[in-house]
């Protein structure tokens, strides 16, 4: 038997709440059921008496390959006429070495910035199906000349667009042509408040003293000219600045941003020394699957299209903005091959996102340390929301569509 790795139990007194993370079903049941589906984990040929919710719940099927047939005729992979464009790379040029960026390590491919042409013929394409786009993907998009231009651009087709940042770039007059513009969100790395430490982790070009004189003329800015963008600012938490968490997110209030968060360490395709070096990868094991490929796609400076956000290196290419529409790329017979074969592909098998780098995570921790929910340590704060400007159609869910993951402590044992 196959025990479906999307899942997770809750410890509530005397009973247990699974939570199935695809279909969102929820049950409640008793420990022995989680007792069964650890044996079907550790011995899956051995005959088990299969708890009734578990096939209520479908968490266990005859082998992998009946789930991933499960998996496939589920809502969340089907396509439509077109994907969603998860972010756009206005350049891949940057000037910052962060540790925990594939683009320092990894990335090889040509530099270069998307002409406001080709940004135009894109968002004509998409204007009616698609609300929101990201302007970033592997470099800082800041060092756009055109930046406010494609930002107004995108509005006129009806996009609105959010960016992530590094505040050093972030100068007055920048800071000015992307709100003029009509930015809606900005989410703004801002990794240690020790000036050393912050420029141990990503760079040279990480000036602390830049960074604070270019947020607080930012958010004054903002207030001034009545723009309604929204700021959030985030720190990665790392082993160099893991103990800084409370000092960050009173540093964010002082600002006045609209949200501070403390966001984990993610692997990408990372060895796992690297990232024991850099940090401690807390991300849980069992959320939902990777859909990407079936609703979305990033696109690069030049116009190639790529599955998703995270092939930094242009590695699975789909086709050509410069020679092909999106609806034609999105419908040719490659890319309905990279979907129907994705468990195979060679990029979705080393992404931390993906099934099969699932599998040997769970493998590697067992089944409590994947499966069981955890909850932050008692005192423990690892997000701040500004309540003077936190109204009531802007919730935290409103802020998580925009790329923030807030950090969740692992805890062992069972």
């Amino acid at each position: 038997m196959y025990l479906l790795p999307f899942f997770s139990y809750r410890q509530v007194d005397d009973t247990v709440v699974l939570t199935n993370h695809i279909t969102k079903k929820q049950a409640v049941d008793t420990w022995a059921t989680v007792e069964a589906l650890e044996a079907i984990y550790n011995s899956p040929t051995d005959p088990v008496r299969l708890p009734a919710i578990a096939e209520e719940m479908e968490l266990v099927f005859a082998d992998r390959d009946e789930a991933n047939r499960w998996l496939d005729t589920g809502p969340s992979r089907q396509t439509g006429r077109l994907p969603k464009i998860e972010q756009i790379e206005l350049t891949n040029r940057c000037p910052y070495t962060c540790k925990m960026c594939p683009r320092t390590f990894e990335m090889d491919r040509g530099l270069g910035d998307m002409s406001l042409e080709l940004f135009d013929s894109i968002m004509r394409q998409v204007s009616g199906d698609t609300k929101f786009c990201a302007l970033h993907h592997f470099g800082e998009s800041l060092l756009h000349k055109g930046i406010g231009e494609a930002i107004a651009i995108a509005l006129g087709h009806g996009v609105r667009t959010g960016l992530s940042c590094n505040p050093p770039s972030l100068l007055p007059k920048r800071a000015e042509a992307v709100l003029t513009a009509g930015i809606a969100n900005m989410v703004l790395s801002l990794d240690s408040l020790d000036p050393e430490v912050y420029k141990s982790i990503r760079g040279r070009a990480a000036r602390f003293d830049i960074a604070d004189r270019n947020l607080r003329e930012l958010v004054r800015l903002r207030n001034e000219g009545g723009h309604d963008t929204n700021l959030t600012l985030q720190m990665i938490n790392m082993h160099a600045n893991t103990d800084e968490a409370e000092q960050f997110l009173a540093y964010c209030e002082e600002l006045g941003v609209d949200r501070g968060v403390v966001i984990r360490l993610e692997r990408w395709d990372f060895d796992d020394e690297l990232v024991a070096e850099l940090g401690e990868h807390t991300s849980a094991g069992y959320t939902e699957p990777c859909t990407r490929p079936w609703n979305s796609v990033a696109i690069l400076w030049d116009g190639r299209v790529v599955p998703c956000c995270h092939d930094y290196n242009g590695e699975k290419v789909l086709g050509d903005l410069r020679h092909e529409t999106l609806e034609e790329i999105w419908a040719k017979p490659e890319s309905r091959e990279f979907r129907s074969r994705n468990a195979e592909m060679a990029i979705c098998g080393k992404c931390a996102f993906g099934q099969s780098f699932r599998e040997a995570r769970r493998q590697k921790e067992g089944f409590h340390r994947f499966h069981r929910e955890v909850t932050e340590p008692s005192g423990a704060r690892w997000e701040w929301f500004n309540p003077s400007l936190l109204d009531a159609g802007r919730t935290r869910a409103w802020y998580d569509g925009f790329d923030v993951l807030p950090a969740v402590p692992h805890e062992t044992g069972a």
